[in-house]
């Protein structure tokens, strides 16, 4: 009676064992003395995209584990069957999914005995950590990316705490500042700016407080005592999750020199600033090509000049003095040996009283007898000529050099607020534009419309069975199935039209100055789409998209909502079309 009873017990035991193993959240399986797989639950089925039939029998190490690992994951798996020594029974490898995909695992294992006691197996419980993993390399290839804009930068930069005590230094400010490695760590501002400017600091805080952001020149004192003057700049951020103030610093020693010695120009100087209040105020690149020319030939009195901007491996003109004849300024590649590539590779300016004094110039002229070539920052060069010898001095250059200064920085500012507005304005996924930017621009474009009597066009567009694509074949492969539309779209549009990534997988399209060509337009999509699906290789089944098109005209009073509603209305009725055909 009493073995019976502890029979009909571990038979109860077992099934209850058997029913946990096949409903576990996390991936379980079972591995023989060989590193055949014995027995694998859902969760494990689910993950690999595999039935149990096809993955029972398998070689583990072979069929799921990528070949790098293969060897040294199997000498970990022996030597948990030996029993000998110790072995880390947590551990962390990837594995390949039944679509090749792979998929990062934490493991923890245990050996399974007979009733013997011999280690008859292995068995693991996983969870997939690929998320979390993706996550951490994405965090540290961040950290890489600020530590290495942090070490490399020209300039100081330093991060103070609240307190007003340095808490991190760059390589440069050790330079700048005279301080061997560590130095700095701890110290006050004190006592890095120059007494009589330290009220500078109360300002520097209060302006972070109220506008987030400081700009100013001071005067700081490096380990030596020695002042020199600087151009702080500073913001507040946050440091190890901490509030903290980011401080750039760049040493305006040299230019200040100039501005001082040049106290005979003053006038000259008070209308370059002037100029450089202007160029602070352009917002496109033109303006401040154009702005620089007109302060080279007003203030400077320039009468000959051209500004040639860097645009991939080619020097391209970009502005020339009034009534210079075609050709003066000409496109010329790097590589070509001339006076403008050479004053850009070296980043110095070349004063010549005639041309025999630089044989690499290529005058577009013959009344060029003499001139300055003269860098403008990393983006260009400035080119002035006369046709008279020795028409220009070392005044002159500094001068203009002091131009180029105010013109780099403009081109700089410009160029990164329109690299952060648009990284601001686009899906970071797909690369069009997000519904942020829609929201911007939707109101401006019917004030267009309105006052030139141009109808718009909107079309709103949906994947197709998208959620099954991203059920089935993972989020990876929905993301480029994502890419691959919004490609596709922008290919059949106008480069005026605006794209939108709506939302999940929604597309909304914007066409501007339409005719009645909406509708056109949705077809030529659907053909491309269906001309696409030919060579498909990212599902076995063709990806089809569903469109609904809603128009706006001018004397129309309908607002925004009411006809992005009658498209997304039309595309869902496209799409209820399919599933009922």
């Amino acid at each position: 009676m009493r073995a019976d009873k502890d029979e009909k017990t571990a038979i109860i035991r077992e099934e209850a064992a058997l029913r946990a193993f096949a409903a576990a959240g996390v991936l379980v399986v079972i591995l023989d003395r060989d590193g055949r797989v014995m027995q694998i639950n859902r969760k494990g089925c689910e993950l690999l995209g595999c039935s149990e039939k096809e993955i029972v029998g398998s070689d583990w190490f072979e069929t799921f584990l990528p070949s790098r690992i293969r060897q040294e994951t199997r000498g970990v798996f022996d030597r948990l069957l030996s029993g000998e020594g110790p072995v880390a029974r947590y551990h962390e490898n990837p594995i390949l999914t039944c679509n090749g995909e792979e998929r990062v695992i934490a493991w923890n294992n245990d050996v399974i005995h007979d009733r013997s006691g011999k280690i008859v197996g292995t068995v693991g419980a996983g969870i997939d950590i690929t998320g979390r993993k993706m996550t951490e390399r994405a965090l540290e290839e961040s950290r890489e990316r600020y530590r290495s804009i942090f070490e490399s930068t020209t300039d100081a930069l330093f991060v103070f705490d609240l307190d007003g005590k340095i808490v991190e230094a760059n390589p440069n400010a050790y330079r700048m500042y005279g301080y061997g490695e560590g130095e700095l760590i701890g110290l006050p501002a004190s006592a890095i700016i120059h007494p009589d400017y330290f009220h500078g600091l109360v300002n520097f805080q209060k302006a972070i407080e109220e506008e987030g952001v400081f700009a100013s020149r001071s005067v700081n004192v490096r380990k030596d005592g020695t002042p020199f003057d600087v151009e702080v700049r500073g913001a507040r951020f946050t440091f190890e999750g901490q509030p903290h103030l980011l401080v750039l610093v760049r040493d305006i020693g040299e230019q200040v020199k100039a501005e001082r010695a040049l106290e005979s120009a003053r006038q000259k100087v008070e209308r370059l600033h002037e100029a450089a209040q202007r160029l602070e105020q352009c917002e496109r690149g033109e303006d401040v090509y154009r702005t620089a020319l007109a302060a080279a030939e007003g203030i400077l009195g320039f009468g000959i000049c051209t500004i040639d901007i860097l645009e991939g491996d080619r020097l391209v003109a970009k502005a020339t003095s009034n009534g210079l004849p075609e050709g003066t300024s000409i496109s010329a590649p790097l590589s070509e040996e001339s006076l403008a590539t050479k004053t850009y590779k070296t980043g110095k300016s070349f004063l010549f009283g005639s041309l025999a004094e630089v044989p690499e110039a290529r005058p577009t002229s013959s009344d060029f007898k003499s001139g300055i070539s003269a860098p403008i920052g990393r983006y260009g060069v400035f080119q002035v000529a006369s046709p008279q010898e020795n028409a220009f001095t070392d005044d002159d250059v500094r001068l203009l050099e002091l131009l180029l200064g105010h013109t780099s920085q403009a081109i700089a500012r410009i160029r990164l607020q329109n690299e952060l507005r648009e990284q601001a304005r686009r899906d970071p996924l797909t690369g069009v534009h997000n519904r942020r930017y829609f929201n911007e621009v939707v109101e401006q474009e019917f004030v267009r419309s309105r006052r030139y009597d141009h109808p718009i066009g909107f079309l709103m567009i949906d994947v197709d069975r998208f959620k099954e694509i991203n059920d089935r074949f993972g989020h990876q492969i929905g993301d480029r199935v994502l890419k691959a539309v919004a490609e596709l779209l922008i290919g059949q549009v106008r480069e005026s039209d605006i794209v939108v990534r709506y939302g999940g997988d929604e597309f909304l399209i914007m066409l501007l100055e339409t005719d009645g060509e909406t509708e056109a337009v949705a077809e030529r999509i659907r053909n491309a789409v269906a001309e696409r699906n030919k060579t498909n290789e990212l599902i076995p089944f063709p990806v089809t998209l569903s469109i609904g098109a809603a128009h706006w005209n001018p004397e129309s009073k309908k607002p925004i909502e009411q006809i992005l509603a009658e498209a997304d209305e039309r595309m869902y009725a496209d799409k209820k079309s399919k599933d009922d055909g």
